[in-house]
């Protein structure tokens, strides 16, 4: 029987060493937090040869500003495995909220947030954090203004999606211990979610019914 498995390329070997490696750095970083992370541990996850490693990232700090890239690029493939097909009869604001909460919880937020806490004394790491950061929201903007297309007053989204941003960051790293929560989470996106949905629907039947939801949660 003949073999019918095609040979990689050298290009094709390469990135799957780059992505392995980069996974790795991204699992070590959850795991053990930014101080521990080594380039011996991450070749290791990453079952490759500390030479192969140092090939294509020379330094710890090439290797951490790649990662960040990566990430960026793990986050967008995790939000798009997520984001629902549009269902005009369901709750948009519900979904939205709840979709971009998941991403919050994802381990590549973990990693995330080592990497923007080590970015605050690293100019190198903090310059790709930064640019990583922006194409991020950019990103994620773009799918929010898929699901609330732009009617009245237009410039409301935008100000909704960052302050949904900074309330989940908080959040999230209020959680960062584990088993310490010192805020119902689940009671402030129920809370958020009463607040956004007047700022995001335009209906005349919608502002009703925000009006009465909000009446009903103020009380």
């Amino acid at each position: 029987m003949a073999n019918t498995r095609t040979r990689r390329t050298q290009a094709e070997r390469t990135a799957q060493t780059r992505r392995a490696v980069l996974d790795a750095t991204i699992d070590a970083l959850v795991e053990v937090g930014f101080r521990a992370v080594t380039t011996t541990d991450v070749a290791h996850r990453a079952r490759v040869s500390i030479g192969a490693l140092l090939h294509h990232f020379p330094t710890k700090s090439d290797l951490l500003c790649a990662a960040v890239a990566h990430s960026f690029d793990r986050s967008v493939e995790e939000y798009r495995e997520v984001m629902p097909r549009p269902d005009p009869s369901a709750d948009q604001v519900d979904i939205a909220i709840e979709l971009l909460w998941s991403m919050y919880q994802r381990p590549t937020y973990t990693a995330w947030q080592e990497l923007w806490t080590a970015a605050r004394t690293d100019a190198e790491l903090a310059a790709a954090v930064v640019d990583i950061d922006r194409k991020v929201m950019a990103a994620i903007e773009r799918g929010y203004t898929e699901m609330f297309p732009a009617e009245g007053d237009s410039r409301s989204a935008p100000v909704v999606l960052h302050l949904l941003f900074a309330l989940f960051d908080g959040l999230a790293m209020s959680r960062s211990i584990p088993g310490y929560e010192p805020y119902p989470t689940a009671a402030v996106i129920a809370a958020v979610k009463g607040i956004v949905r007047p700022l995001v629907t335009h209906s005349r039947e919608d502002r009703e019914r925000n009006r009465e939801n909000h009446e009903l949660f103020i009380r």
